[in-house]
């Protein structure tokens, strides 16, 4: 492993390759730490959302060239705390929605080799475990290989190394309060009857809204199935996540009937969700933060694939100005920040009061009702949690509606 680098990228999750790509093939010298080796897991839904599959497609892959491992989704399936469902297409532009489910055991390694085919440097078996400082500007890496300790010069860090960030951690940024942090837990199970082409989400517990349960086809007959909850409602439900998983499984109408000959693959596994209603800072003297170690997760939906290839994107793209100018300062890096925040931060504003909004079982139960008794309102309510539509429309839409027409939300 060499000594330096024009730009050190610790994470090679969907944050870390992506900004290791933009900066490849733009002809940098770019290193690409990995703490595990591929294949390797990493827990999440596997879903990838519209917005997302755009960004991949640029970045070469095609999923139809998976070999059978990921599996296409054109709908989705929402349920409220009464059991009641509606399913619908999301309204989308021109050319459709499209949407898959990945096991990131697949798709990481993906992303990471398209990195290195591009030209990055991928290092695998090592952790970064702090960043190096000259006068409080970051100039490398400390890292390990669980057998040898070294030290890596670069004119600047990317840390893209998830919710746990040793980068973010050195830079002073402590751990998230509870407010900001959710959680999930999945696992995998064979034998599910009727899986359909739909992301399936269901609202099942008043009690832990606005946490949700989900069903996720990534092959015949399996599915990965798993629970989201904000940390807030897990401490006052006065539960376990495995015990959640385990009521959503056996109880929740739409799933329980199809689980009775299924068998659980391996255990499930569980992670925090880093949301970005933490506003955390993202540039510094030397160093940029994106993905998970920027606390950039969807508050609405615990989704974090497409906010991590934006990011890594601007980040990368930033990396390129400040070598180009030989300036790794806070003042040339903030373009990192305006970019991501111009592209995503509505969405994740948006987000994040429409989370707020989730928490009520009875406007949850109305929405659902609503949607069930109007394809339009179905598609447009299946495309803003699917990334196909503009969420603040759909609060002006909310609000607009409170106004003028307040009949529309009292039950039928």
């Amino acid at each position: 492993m060499p000594n330096s680098a024009d730009v050190v990228v610790a994470g090679a999750g969907p944050a870390g390759s992506a900004a290791a790509h933009l900066l490849a093939s733009a002809g940098a010298d770019v290193m690409l730490i990995e703490r595990a080796r591929f294949p390797r897991d990493k827990s999440c839904g596997d879903g990838i959302t519209a917005h997302s599959v755009a960004i991949l497609n640029e970045m070469g892959l095609s999923f139809e060239s998976f070999d059978g491992k990921a599996v296409r989704v054109r709908g989705g399936r929402i349920g409220a705390p009464t059991g009641e469902t509606f399913a619908a297409t999301p309204d989308a532009p021109a050319g459709g929605a499209e949407c898959w489910v990945v096991p990131r055991v697949v798709l990481d390694e993906r992303l990471a080799r398209a990195a290195q085919n591009a030209g990055a440097r991928l290092v695998e078996g090592t952790s970064v475990i702090r960043t190096l400082l000259d006068n409080g500007r970051v100039v490398g890496v400390e890292c390990t290989d669980g057998t040898s300790v070294r030290a890596i010069a670069a004119r600047l860090v990317i840390g893209a190394d998830g919710a746990h960030s040793a980068v973010a951690a050195s830079l002073g940024l402590g751990r998230a309060p509870e407010r900001h942090i959710g959680y999930a837990l999945r696992g995998y199970y064979t034998g599910v009857a009727d899986l359909r082409d739909d992301l399936e989400i269901y609202y099942f517990d008043r009690h832990i809204l606005p946490g949700y349960g989900w069903v996720f086809p990534v092959g015949e007959a399996t599915a990965n199935i798993g629970i989201g909850i904000y940390a807030g409602e897990l401490r006052r439900a006065s539960r376990k996540l495995r015990d959640i998983l385990a009521e959503f499984v056996a109880c929740e109408p739409n799933v329980a009937p199809r689980l009775t000959q299924a068998k659980p693959v391996g255990r499930a596994v569980g992670w925090p969700l880093p949301v970005s209603t933490l506003h955390r800072p993202t540039v510094f003297d030397g160093a940029l933060l994106c993905g998970d170690a920027a606390s950039l997760v969807d508050p609405l939906t615990g989704e974090g694939i497409w906010t991590a290839l934006v990011s890594g994107r601007s980040a990368g793209r930033a990396a390129l100005a400040a070598v180009a100018a030989n300036d790794a300062s806070r003042e040339v890096l903030s373009v990192h920040e305006r970019e991501w925040r111009r592209i995503a931060g509505g969405y994740l504003s948006a987000g994040r009061l429409l989370k707020n909004l989730a928490k009520s079982a009875r406007l949850l139960s109305l929405v659902v009702r609503r949607a069930r008794e109007n394809a339009y309102y179905a598609s447009r309510a299946l495309g803003y949690g699917l990334g196909t539509l503009d969420r603040r429309r759909a609060l002006r839409a909310i609000v607009l509606r409170a106004l003028f027409n307040p009949s529309f939300f009292r039950p039928s």
